[in-house]
């Protein structure tokens, strides 16, 4: 467990040649008149990544892994070369560890030496993630590239890591100047990572290294080092020993075959059905239809986003924890994603001169609700527990979350679904799911009057998950929530004297008790309710009431002189989970969980090395709660991974807590079941 996500940027100092140099360690991040070249020889021409590149099949990714990200030169050097000889329809997925970070000014200036990496260059800028703690995912380059960057020590990222590599970037500082990062943990989670068709490659001959990967079944050779460098190390993985990429917790697990296979010769999926067309339906369909993947989406009402993700204004809001926890880590790295996401798309998909914009990075005030919250926003600050670009010291006791933002989460939702293999039945709700065959990723899945056939299915419908019961059942809980539209005009009269603009004139989200955004279209959104007893979607006077003394609460209001009949409004229902984390992953039989751990029951801490067995080609997106606009873009990146093949872009900790089958392993610990 971290004592805080912040990282300080590594102390450098540039010589005339704009060459960075680490003071800690003494040691240069490039040779400026050969580091290009370097870079191309260590570890492209000897993972002979052109070839591998060349021929790739339609849909394929591959997966490379490095040690030391430092300015990102070897990255954008595999990045470039894959850009002109890969397929077109090929998939690029790097994925490194650095545990001294660069911050973006210094990439920049480490950057510019390098004019025939200019476009690349520009691209990695612009998606760099704030200096924190934990695993930061990015896609970009034209769909077809993606980046994993773990800023931490670099064996506890890899050991957070679920695929498989097909090529190893060594790098680094060198081992006499840098011998603990050469660690046996380390060679363990390279070994761990690895498969009989993985390569590797480093600048160094060091014994440390050869005898390390030797150690953890690898063939290692020593060849010409580059330029003036006498020898370097290049070999495969060779061990016949199978190697499981996940736990001794089958319960756990994503993949449907965890052992000595390559994930770049998975086959593309033809055909996947989503189910629900809210902010988790619409980020799951784009991720897969940005994959090559023809999807269909079924709702089974009359519009899409018609749940809780139709409210004209929501927020990104990712209420970040006081300490360090799984959970905490996945919203936190949801919320970092999600704010790029965002960006991405809007700038894509709208025109940036329009008015009509759907999501504004304004900022988010986050005020205390409670004594007990208080103490929480002074603990987060006392303990600096996150980096300011982050969180930072807000109004009194508040905190102010800079990335956050409002968002038209039904215009969104359309913006997302916008897409050539993305096509929408609406006023089709799923009938039945039925499986011929338990191994293969086949489904028939039936409306009211036909059915159609489907490789995989992803079930994105909040609440209304019965057709998952004959397989698994679900804890989740519907809370009604409304919130309020109230025109400008009509709050006007509840305003001190001459107070009105003055009150009005805030430009960022506040949180506390309730929320407001700024004001849009000359409305006000605020709320919310929660109501445990009531179902139904009709919009109530008492709520708005509700919701009124709510706003008093964040902005200087009399509810009292608000005229009731001039408000709107929208209920609807949000799909909560007792443990606050969505569910999201593969779906497995609960009968054979319950038979095939049964000792869980007897010892919890029970693990056996026996694989597990799912509802192939079935997965689960549902339980997002209020926290659905942080949540869904990289739960949807995630499942995407399952089902093409990838590396899982959230760390395996996260897995775990969002995993379906938790709920059936809790029981059987305690004996319900």
């Amino acid at each position: 467990m971290l004592n805080n996500y912040r990282l300080e940027a590594p102390a450098l100092h540039w010589g005339p040649d704009g060459v960075p140099r680490s003071n800690e360690f003494d040691d240069v991040y490039f040779d400026k008149e050969a580091g290009l070249e370097e870079s191309k020889y260590v570890f492209l021409k000897h993972n002979d990544l052109e070839q591998r590149f060349r021929t790739l099949k339609a849909g394929q990714t591959f997966s490379i892994a490095e040690t030391g990200f430092g300015t990102g030169l070897n990255f954008l050097c595999a990045l470039q070369l894959f850009n002109q000889v890969a397929p077109q329809n090929a998939k690029l997925h790097f994925v490194s560890v650095e545990k001294f970070p660069l911050d973006k000014t210094a990439l920049k200036k480490a950057l510019e030496s390098w004019h025939s990496l200019r476009s690349e260059s520009a691209a990695l800028i612009k998606d760099y993630p704030e200096l924190c703690a934990g695993l930061h995912h990015m896609d970009f380059i034209g769909d077809n590239v993606s980046l994993s960057l773990y800023f931490g020590e670099a064996s506890k990222g890899f050991s957070s890591l679920n695929g498989k590599i097909d090529a190893w970037f060594l790098d680094g500082f060198a081992p006499s100047k840098n011998p603990e990062m050469w660690s046996d943990e380390l060679f363990s989670q390279i070994q761990r990572l690895s498969y009989n068709k993985t390569s590797f490659a480093t600048f160094t001959a060091a014994g440390i290294v050869r005898r390390g990967l030797k150690s953890h079944g690898f063939n290692v050779q020593k060849v010409k080092g580059f330029g003036h460098k006498r020898e370097m190390a290049i070999g495969h993985f060779i061990e016949n020993k199978s190697t499981a990429i996940e736990s001794k917790k089958p319960w756990f697990h994503i993949r449907s075959d965890i052992k000595n296979q390559p994930l770049v010769e998975k086959p593309l999926p033809k055909k996947a059905l989503i189910v629900g067309a809210g902010i988790a339906g619409a980020t799951t369909a784009r991720a897969l239809a940005e994959q090559g993947i023809e999807v269909q989406v079924w709702e089974s009402s009359d519009r899409i986003a018609s749940g809780a993700s139709g409210n004209i204004q929501g927020m990104l809001y990712p209420k970040l924890a006081n300490q360090d926890t799984p959970a905490n880590r996945y919203y936190l790295a949801s919320y970092l994603y999600a704010n790029r996401y965002y960006h991405h798309y809007q700038k894509r998909d709208t025109n940036p001169d329009s008015k009509d914009i759907w999501w504004s990075q304004c900022g988010l005030q986050q005020e205390p609700k409670n004594s007990q919250e208080s103490d929480k926003l002074t603990q987060i600050l006392e303990k600096q527990l996150y980096p300011d670009n982050i969180v930072k010291r807000g109004a009194e006791k508040g905190l102010f979350l800079p990335l956050s933002g409002w968002i038209k989460p039904a215009e969104a939702c359309h913006c997302l679904l916008s897409h050539d293999r993305i096509h929408i039945s609406l006023n089709r709700p799923l009938k039945k799911l039925h499986k011929e065959n338990k191994t293969e990723p086949t489904f028939e899945a039936f409306d009211t009057n036909n059915s159609e056939k489907f490789d995989y299915v992803v079930i994105c419908t909040a609440n209304n998950h019965d057709m998952l019961d004959q397989w698994l059942p679900l804890q989740t809980k519907a809370i009604r929530g409304q919130v309020t539209h109230a025109p400008l005009e009509a709050l006007k009269p509840a305003f001190p004297e001459s107070t009105f603009d003055q009150s009005l004139s805030f430009d960022s989200v506040i949180c506390g008790q309730g929320y407001v955004s700024p004001q849009l279209s000359k409305h006000l959104n605020f709320g919310a309710t929660y109501d445990l007893k009531n179902n139904d979607s009709l919009v109530r006077e008492e709520d708005h009431i509700k919701n009124l003394e709510k706003l008093s609460h964040l902005i200087n209001i009399d509810p009292k002189k608000v005229d009731i009949s001039k408000l709107t409004g929208r209920a609807a229902l949000r799909c909560t989970v007792p443990d606050y984390c969505p569910i999201i992953g593969p779906v497995m039989d609960k009968n054979y969980l319950m038979s095939a751990f049964a000792p869980l029951s007897k010892n919890a801490k029970w693990e056996t090395e026996d694989n597990t067995e799912f509802v192939e080609g079935l997965f689960v997106n549902i339980g997002h709660g209020s926290r659905g606009l942080v949540s869904a873009p990289l739960s949807a990146r995630y499942l995407t991974s399952l089902i093409i093949g990838q590396i899982a872009p959230i760390e395996q900790t996260c897995v775990d807590a969002l995993h379906p089958s938790r709920f059936t392993v809790r029981a059987l610990k305690r004996g319900d079941l």
